[in-house]
């Protein structure tokens, strides 16, 4: 568990180093002020996996990078 919430500031950094913002699912459905629209963008992110293998005769734990499309909602005001 630590690993996926790990994982999840991870993409949380990389996306804001990006140059994106995150926004929470409620304030993406509110209406943006007068000048203002919403943008969508969809980017890579790269996370780390948990996964088990079965390998040799028994089940190993492994942990994969896996490149995943994440969107992205940003506000811009005019």
């Amino acid at each position: 568990m630590r690993i996926r919430r790990a994982a999840a500031a991870t993409a949380a950094a990389m996306l804001l180093a990006g140059g994106g913002v995150l926004v929470g699912s409620g304030a993406a459905h509110a209406a943006p002020a007068a000048g203002c629209h919403t943008e969508i963008r969809y980017v890579p992110v790269t996370v780390l996996t948990t996964v088990q293998v079965f390998e040799n005769g028994h089940w190993v734990t492994k942990v994969i990078r896996e490149t995943v499309i994440t969107r992205v909602t940003t506000v811009v005001c005019d």
